[in-house]
Parts: C-alpha cells; structure tokens; sequence
C-alpha cells in the first residue's frame, strides 16, 4: 500500500510480517528466473506459443496475446469437444466433409477424405464442368458423350447412342457384332452379315444372292424374271 508499484507491473505482492512478496500474473514470468521479481525484475509476458510445447495440441493454431494465448484450429478440422477450450487435452480433430456433407462434391461424384480436407472424383462417364477447376458443388460432374467424344468408341459399321454416365453401341443393319457373346465396341467391332451364306433362301427359288456390304442383292437366273419386276 505504501508503494503500489513496488513490484513492477503484471504483478501480485502480498504484505508479510516485517516484508512483503512479489509474484506474477498468471501467464507472466520474471525477466529473470534466478532473481526476485521487484521493480528491477519486473514480470513480462509468458509466450505460450514459444515456450510450452504443444500447448494448443495438434493440428491447431496457437496465437500469443498478452498474459495468455489463444488456440484454434486449423482448416478442415473441429474441436473434440466444443464445450471445452482447445489445448493438448481437448484436441483437434479431422472433419469427415464426405460425411458431413454428402453433397460437398455435387452430384456423380465420390468423395474421399482426406487428413484435413477431402478430394473429389468424377464417377465414370462423368467429367467436370470446368476440367481447369477442382471439382465441388460449383464445379459439378457432368456426363461425358462419348459418342461426340470419341466417335470410333464402337467402331466401323456401328451406331453410337449416348446415355447418362455411359454409351450404347448397336451394329448398322447388315453387320453383326464379331462375337455376339461380347458388348460391341472398338476391339468387338461389327462384320458384314452374308445374307447368302446365312440364309440360302432369302432370294427365294430360281435365283442368285451376291453379298454385299451391310446387304445383298438378287438376281434371277437366266430364263427367269422377277413375278414383279417394279420391286426388288
């Protein structure tokens, strides 16, 4: 009471009998360690940051202030528990955003977590908007036509028909897929179907069938005409 100041600033002093004692604030520390706080050691600010180690815990930001700090964490991650403050008991934790948000990626995508944020993928058949952007709910995935894209995608003598996410591939009318047993496509492409050969009747009696690519044609043989010879 008689000197106010008498042990410096950010200070406690407490009267004894005969003397009185000086310590600091909480979240300050004498200049020097090995001397008494007094007005000639006074107390200065304690830097949390610098000098407790991992006093925040991982994965987050620590941040000095005067007579004490502050924690927060980093991006793509949340306090364990958001009641309490953060420090190396109360850490922080990796925010599943796939989880969180199922629609974080916009549609056909997948979303994969990752340790502070996340990634996200076209599903096949699908490309993003803008392919210079990453992909995310204003840069969504969108169907790839593969038939405009890539139009040998089923090869020769074949019809492309693009679907959502995929493509449809049918053989033009005289050709058939090389085996009917696999999806047509450029290493299943489609052949000439011989007609003659295929069904020996399909000129009908007294005629010859020539093949032809993706048809045939018919001819009668010498001495015979067509019954009507305005149609093939």
């Amino acid at each position: 009471m008689f000197s106010p100041s008498v042990c410096g600033p950010n200070a406690n002093c407490s009267n004894e009998k005969g003397s009185y004692n000086c310590s600091c604030l909480d979240g300050f520390t004498a200049s020097n360690s090995s001397l008494i706080i007094g007005i000639n050691n006074t107390c200065r600010d304690v830097d949390e940051c610098f000098e407790i180690s991992n006093v925040c815990g991982l994965n987050s930001i620590c941040n000095n202030t005067v007579g004490s700090h502050n924690c927060s964490c980093k991006s793509g991650y949340n306090v364990t528990d958001p009641n309490l403050p953060i420090n190396s008991n109360n850490t922080c934790t990796d925010i599943n955003e796939c989880q969180f948000s199922s629609s974080v990626c916009g549609p056909n995508a997948n979303c994969t977590n990752e340790k502070g944020s996340y990634n996200c993928s076209c599903l096949n058949g699908f490309t993003a908007t803008n392919p210079s952007l990453p992909i995310s709910i204003n840069n969504t995935c969108t169907d790839i036509n593969e038939c405009q894209f890539s139009p040998s995608v089923c090869g020769p003598n074949a019809n492309c028909t693009n679907e959502k996410g995929s493509y449809n591939c049918s053989c033009l009318n005289g050709f058939t897929a090389t085996n009917s047993s696999l999806t047509i496509s450029i290493n299943n492409t489609c052949t000439d179907i011989n007609e003659c050969q295929f069904s020996s009747s399909v000129c009908g009696p007294n005629a010859n069938c020539t093949n032809e690519k993706g048809s045939y044609n018919c001819s009668c043989l010498d001495g015979f005409t067509a019954t009507n010879p305005s149609l093939p």
